[in-house]
């Protein structure tokens, strides 16, 4: 189980803990729950941004004094946890629109979780959600979903037989899962990879084999990964490009993945460009022509001097009959 899922199911029991136990000191509730004390006060501190709104009394409050100097925990303003759940039709429908897509990617008896949870809120919204909402994901086979949702649920390694389309071939890999998610209509297994020894993500869509194994996966120590920064990550077999940035080029350092390897007192950069794709490279190059020059592969260079004589020409064209 990774450090976030473990985090939000401590903190859903600490709530009602602490509201049993006021005044226990911190060291008690850190034993009680097997963490350290560190841990239950970054909890405490991540808990007063919950609520149901963003101002006092709406909010979960701790005495931060009593927490610090004695190291003692008072709770207040948690009583919203024990209220039943009032949701407006908007929030009903972003919530049924939220479990039709955790239900494409769902399996065996999630699948009957989720779909009690729809049909009491689909009920209780009522005609509002009759129109249909179709999640549309890339379709897996069903034997490997299934084999990867048991290895979580059982925590065991899997043997993954990966495609790596960038290289037209298949790798052979055993994986220590930690979660399933889905982004951009896509369904991924974040794993730890005993082969690259780091965190990767593997499209279920390009899993040609997945067996469960007897051996217990192991709970590797990584920092999570921030998702809003999408799911790119450079690896063995990711494509990159040699370039050339000159200063107008030098933001893409900040927000693409780049190993910058010489800066030259003309303010060039040379840098290896990491890219999902060729395609992507070879857009990216052309969106800032003139600012960076594509030194090798010559495939790529190739490429990127052929679309741009192919758009200057339209231009030429177009300029040309515009006269006429």
């Amino acid at each position: 189980m990774s450090r976030s899922r473990q985090q939000v199911i401590r903190m859903l029991a600490l709530v009602p803990y602490l509201q049993g136990n006021d005044g226990v000191p911190v060291n008690e509730v850190a034993a009680e729950f097997g963490v350290t004390p560190k841990v239950i006060r970054d909890d405490l501190r991540l808990l007063m941004y919950t609520g149901t709104g963003e101002y006092a009394g709406e909010l979960i409050d701790f005495d931060l004094t009593a927490l610090e100097v004695d190291g003692i925990v008072h709770i207040r303003d948690a009583e919203f946890m024990t209220r039943p759940l009032r949701i407006s039709t908007r929030e009903g429908v972003a919530l049924i629109v939220a479990l039709r897509t955790l239900r494409a990617s769902a399996s065996g008896s999630e699948l009957t979780v989720v779909d009690s949870a729809l049909a009491k809120l689909e009920s209780a919204v009522g005609d509002t959600v009759s129109a249909p909402v179709d999640v549309l994901m890339d379709e897996v086979d069903p034997t490997i979903h299934s084999a990867i949702v048991h290895a979580l649920a059982q925590g065991k390694r899997l043997q993954l037989t990966y495609a790596t389309v960038s290289r037209d071939e298949q790798s052979d890999r055993a994986v220590d899962p930690r979660r399933l998610f889905t982004e951009q209509g896509r369904l991924y297994l974040e794993a730890w990879c005993l082969k690259a020894e780091d965190l990767r993500f593997f499209r279920l869509d390009r899993v040609v084999d997945a067996q469960l194994t007897d051996v217990d996966a192991q709970d590797h120590d990584v920092n999570e990964r921030d998702m809003s920064d999408g799911i790119f990550t450079v690896g063995e077999a990711t494509p990159y490009a040699l370039v050339d940035l000159h200063p107008r080029a030098h933001w893409l350092t900040e927000y693409y993945q780049v190993e910058l390897l010489e800066q030259s007192a003309a303010g060039i950069w040379r840098a290896k460009l990491f890219g999902a794709d060729w395609a992507w490279l070879r857009r990216l190059v052309l969106r800032n022509a003139g600012s960076v020059t594509v030194i090798e592969p010559d495939t790529l260079r190739a490429h990127v001097v052929d679309d741009a004589r192919l758009a200057l020409q339209a231009y030429d064209e177009r300029e040309s009959s515009t006269k006429e």
